[in-house]
């Protein structure tokens, strides 16, 4: 008996030890499934990839991957080439016309993205791109581009960037504030819970003007030199989304390519008009006016990209409308960090600003190219882009596992998925026409910012003003 015991343990413990072999052979060859495809060559032929991209804190973590993908392929030699965000676009685009393969990698932004599009290689099959792995709307925005009724992918975003609401959580969450706020206006201080551009307003009103807990609300940027282009649309999705007027049954992004800013059908011409001059237009610009009153004055020129979150850091603000990729000095400050909280816009949605890297189409090492787009993606390398720059990961693998790693803390792990939630409702986008950058924006810009600095807020001149720029719209695109 006690020799068939131990045969049938000696058993069990063999086909336990098979079972372990088998699973680990299992999860060897899924892993090996999810890396880049290697390219291969003779190890005496050297490669060299150049990539251009901006000054940006996530050249830290492209850098570093790339000295980890060239321990995988030695024969591959990776330069980062960063420029200034204002000229950057420009050398890329004089090489991509003169047909040089100087640059084999290029960074482009979402709104810029169809001006690219002629020189890039089509990366659909050709990257390991995981669609369920990437919030779509971080896609669309810059990824795809029509060409014809071909729909081509022209790019891969890297990190998940969205315009959406940073907010004081400490204060926003005061149980003696919230109380007095919801017997007053009938909802919660919290941003999270609102539904209306109203119930901004109104915590601007009760905390800086009847309460005077802080002397600023949510800072809102009305920089003319880009900015009003991101902020205003971000603000106008609330109003476009309940609009079918203008939205045309597609209330979450419109048309691609157009967004929002157009309408959601197109006309006799089989181009959409602009949408933005319409009644729902005027209300967004207004309320834009009057939450502008509760930034650090005066309005439109004090506040932009790199002062936004100031007033907030400082404790001065009870939020901010500004870009995720800009969290992480909030997240590193010592005055807000463990009280800094992200929220979706008003009505739960965001706008999308996230970069993208594409394939020069002129360049004599695509597939080298490819292999590294695809190693930047993949789930434990994208995920380096928050502990090595501070970014945030365009990957919900990645997120994962940034979200269950206990060494840090559980306030940024908090913000790197609400970062994340926010990228799957980034919706409220302006074109990426390939005129968007060289016509549209200061066609936009410039009669809006007039608005918001010498006028009085007032519906007329709202209409005026939007009127103004959807007639030089309507001239550009024909």
């Amino acid at each position: 008996m006690t020799t068939k015991i131990s045969i049938s343990k000696a058993i069990a413990a063999i086909t336990v030890i098979v079972i372990i072999v088998i699973a680990g052979v299992g999860i060897y060859y899924y892993y090996i499934s999810t890396l880049p495809s290697k390219p291969t060559a003779p190890s005496h032929i050297p490669v060299t990839l150049n990539v251009i991209t901006f000054t940006d804190p996530s050249n830290a973590w492209l850098q570093a991957a790339a000295t980890s993908f060239e321990k995988l392929y030695p024969w591959v030699t990776i330069n980062v080439i960063a420029q200034g965000f204002d000229s950057y676009g420009t050398t890329e685009l004089t090489a991509l016309k003169a047909q040089s393969g100087t640059y084999n990698i290029i960074t482009y932004t979402s709104t810029s993205a169809l001006g690219f599009a002629p020189y890039l290689v089509d990366l659909t099959g050709l990257v390991n791109l995981n669609t369920s792995d990437i919030p779509a709307p971080q896609l669309n925005f810059g990824g795809y581009y029509k060409n014809g009724t071909a729909t081509e992918l022209i790019g891969t975003p890297y990190d998940t960037s969205t315009f959406t609401f940073f907010y004081n959580t400490t204060l926003m969450n005061n149980p003696t504030l919230n109380s007095q706020f919801e017997a007053k206006y009938g909802i919660s201080l919290n941003p999270n819970t609102w539904t209306s551009w109203q119930d901004v307003l109104d915590a601007d009103n009760f905390l800086v003007t009847q309460n005077h807990i802080v002397p600023y609300g949510l800072i809102v940027d009305g920089s003319q030199s880009h900015d009003i282009i991101d902020t205003f649309p971000a603000i106008f999705g609330n109003y476009y989304a309940n609009d079918p007027s203008i939205n045309g049954g597609h209330p979450n992004g419109g048309l691609l390519n157009y967004n929002i800013m157009f309408n959601g059908y197109t006309g006799s011409n089989g181009i959409p008009a602009p949408s933005f001059n319409s009644t729902a237009g005027v209300q967004a610009l207004m309320m834009m006016y009057k939450l502008m009153q509760f930034d650090p004055q005066p309005a439109g020129t004090t506040i932009n990209y790199g002062t936004v979150f100031a007033p907030l850091q400082a404790g001065e603000a009870w939020g901010a409308l500004m870009f995720t990729a800009d969290g992480t000095t909030l997240l590193t400050s010592q005055n807000v960090s463990s009280s800094i909280g992200v929220a979706s816009l008003p009505g739960n949605y965001a706008e999308t600003g996230t970069d993208f890297y594409a394939v020069n189409k002129y360049s004599a090492n695509q597939n080298y190219s490819e292999a590294f787009i695809s190693y930047l993606i993949s789930p434990k390398v994208n995920a380096q882009i928050y502990t090595i720059a501070g970014e945030f990961p365009i990957s919900a693998a990645a997120t994962a596992m940034l979200t269950s790693n206990t060494s840090i803390p559980q306030y940024q792990r908090n913000v790197i998925q609400a970062v994340f939630n926010s990228g799957s409702e980034g919706w409220a986008n302006p074109p990426n026409l390939p005129i968007t950058s060289s016509t549209l924006i200061p066609a936009f810009n410039g009669p809006i910012y007039s608005y918001l600095t010498s006028s009085n807020g007032s519906a007329t001149a709202a209409q005026q003003a939007l009127n103004s720029a959807a007639s030089a719209w309507e001239q550009a695109v024909g």
